[in-house]
């Protein structure tokens, strides 16, 4: 997968002075990220109030520390998976509003990293990027989409998200959480689901209830979104209880030993109306 370090080239914009849109139109390697930046906003003032905030002189070294280990960590994900990723990575600052997220275009995928996110350490970094380049892996497999009947080249965005279901969005974000869990054992479990310690403790003492929660939404209005929002589960529930929830059933396939990860790297290439988890036992 190509790296394109957008976070250092835009510290390095402000140096040469650069205005407006410049640090984009005048690179070709970053001129396909133009859109994006006249969309979000993004010019050189944005860039040099976010670089001097507090946050962003806080967040430097731990952008730092990520970008000298980002390469050595897709090629571990690409060995594991078996093969080069398609697409680019994009190291970027946060802005103190992201921290990482996939787009998808016509069998390419453009994976935003903000690398200087607010409380994230080289650790998280590198479980969000794992978690990434699952959703990569995935959704270039061709017996995930193969019911639309057209070549991944062929879809774009918008028709992406239009058949992105409920069952799909449970498998991705669910194999995506154990993935990078497999990448990265030794990050302990609460990171690669995002969570603080009182988060990841909320959720192992209240198990039962995010089970009745999914099923029961699953049964009605399909809107496993919803859970993105806090005390959807009950009052003071965290966000993202539908991957963590995801990710346990999931693992109900994967074995135990060394047949794990071949397991979970074959769930990568089912379609989601494969999964029979995540109907009511």
């Amino acid at each position: 997968m190509r790296i394109l370090d957008l976070y250092s080239h835009l510290r390095a914009s402000l140096e040469r002075g650069e205005r407006g849109y410049a640090a984009f139109e005048a690179d070709e390697a970053f001129r396909p990220l133009l859109p994006i930046a006249r969309d979000w906003g993004i010019d050189h003032r944005v860039v040099a109030d976010w670089f001097a905030s507090p946050e962003g002189v806080r967040g430097r070294a731990v952008a730092e520390g990520y970008l000298a280990v980002v390469r050595e960590t897709v090629a571990k994900i690409e060995r594991i998976v078996g093969r080069e990723l398609p697409g680019t990575l994009v190291p970027m600052p946060s802005f103190g509003d992201f921290d990482g997220f996939a787009r998808y275009e016509l069998g390419e995928h453009r994976v935003l990293l903000g690398i200087d996110f607010p409380d994230a350490d080289v650790d998280y970094l590198r479980a969000l990027t794992a978690h990434e380049l699952s959703h990569v892996f995935r959704d270039h497999s061709p017996g995930v989409w193969g019911h639309l009947g057209k070549p991944l080249r062929e879809l774009t965005r918008k028709e992406y998200l239009n058949a992105t279901t409920a069952l799909e969005h449970l498998a991705s974000e669910g194999l995506a959480t154990l993935f990078s869990q497999a990448v990265f054992p030794e990050i302990e479990p609460r990171v690669h689901h995002f969570y603080e310690a009182g988060e990841w403790d909320w959720c192992l003492a209240n198990d039962g209830a995010i089970e009745r929660a999914l099923l029961a939404c699953l049964a009605g209005d399909g809107d496993v979104w919803s859970f993105y929002g806090e005390s959807r589960v009950a009052r003071g529930s965290p966000s993202r209880t539908q991957y963590y929830w995801a990710a346990k059933r999931l693992s109900t396939l994967l074995g135990t030993g060394e047949e794990r990860l071949g397991a979970l790297l074959r769930l990568h290439g089912q379609a989601a109306a494969e999964f029979r988890v995540f109907q009511s036992s």
